[in-house]
């Protein structure tokens, strides 16, 4: 081979080089000056703004990568004496910057979490994450359809005639799966109505347990015993929805039993100490103790004793419960009454 005609190779590489060298070093210039120069303005910017750009850096930088190292490979004189090798590029290098695109919106789908904050105020999505975790579900979804369209389109696929037979067979579907789109539909109710929130604890019928997610499909919430339960969204939203999170007390409900040999002067005396003792409890609501003579059962007279506990957490609502009826033992004792229990009076006929 001639040197002139060598030196002409090389120099047709140059082109091609320079885009691989600008593919290596570019990004990371764009990546670190980028980064530096956003994380200065984090302050000055709004916060959907940050989420935006941030979500976006790493997918721009990888985008303008491959796009630099196809524009390298698509100046090889190899691939321009093949045009269908340069398509092949062309088509690839567009279905990646469609897939960067797509991943930076599906990193900033937090920004839900602020358009819900600002739509709705009296939302506390710091503390329940229920609705928010739902939208940003629904935005990656419709992110991830959109996306596999456009890439459809760009291979030539024919969307349109796609989107028309989606549309017809969505009815079909739409008949034939009526139960989950009814679990679709109770579970966007379930999230704007918002009975309850991710981590509350919930009583449904005969099962009750903690919150651990709500997806489009079911509501699924663990145990006593520790069992994650799946329950779908229509069945949750019929039935009756009892949110013990949202309760500000606990009631107690206990009755006490004492012998038939109690004078009435120390039964109103026992009733006046034990709304006293129960009154004077820092975690009782003092203006809703009850203490009465409720029933004359058949070995005992019943005291009715209605409490209310600030203590909303099984834990302490129990610590509570046990303190609480200790006093209550050592007020009876105090007063001069005797717990009453089941006896049996049997009388013996003598012998004649």
């Amino acid at each position: 081979m001639p040197a002139s005609a060598f030196a002409f190779g090389i120099w047709e590489l140059v082109p091609s080089g320079l885009f691989l060298l600008l593919a290596l070093v570019l990004p990371l210039l764009f990546y670190h000056l980028g980064g530096g120069f956003l994380h200065r303005l984090q302050k000055h910017l709004p916060k959907w703004l940050c989420i935006l750009t941030e979500s976006y850096l790493k997918p721009l930088v990888w985008a303008l990568r491959q796009t630099l190292a196809f524009a390298a490979a698509g100046m090889l004189p190899f691939v321009q004496q093949h045009p269908s090798l340069a398509d092949f590029l062309a088509t690839a290098s567009t279905l990646l910057n469609i897939y960067f695109i797509a991943l930076g919106a599906w990193r900033s789908a937090p920004m839900c979490r602020l358009l819900l904050r600002s739509a709705q105020n009296h939302l506390d999505l710091e503390t329940n994450q229920t609705m928010a975790r739902f939208f940003e579900n629904l935005f990656r979804a419709l992110v991830g359809l959109f996306a596999g369209i456009a890439m459809l389109d760009t291979l030539g696929v024919p969307v349109s005639g796609l989107l028309t037979g989606a549309g017809v067979a969505g009815i079909a579907i739409s008949l034939a799966a009526q139960s989950t789109l009814s679990n679709l539909i109770a579970g966007v109710a379930l999230v704007l109505e918002h009975p309850f929130g991710i981590g509350d604890y919930i009583v449904l019928g005969d099962l009750e347990g903690t919150v651990e997610d709500i997806s489009f499909r079911s509501t699924k919430f663990r145990t006593l015993d520790n069992i994650v339960v799946s329950i779908e969204n229509s069945k949750v939203a019929s039935e009756y929805i009892r949110n013990c999170n949202q309760r500000q007390s606990r009631l107690w409900d206990f009755t006490i039993g004492v012998t038939y040999g109690t004078p009435r002067e120390t039964l109103e005396t026992l009733c006046c100490d034990l709304t006293a003792l129960l009154q004077n409890d820092p975690e009782v609501i003092p203006d809703k103790v009850t203490v009465t003579v409720d029933t004359f059962n058949a070995y005992s007279i019943d005291l009715r004793c209605r409490v209310y506990i600030t203590k909303t957490s099984l834990a302490d609502f129990l610590q509570a419960k046990n303190r609480l009826n200790l006093q209550i033992m050592d007020m009876v004792h105090k007063d001069g009454c005797d717990f009453a229990f089941p006896t049996t009076t049997i009388e013996m006929a003598g012998e004649k």
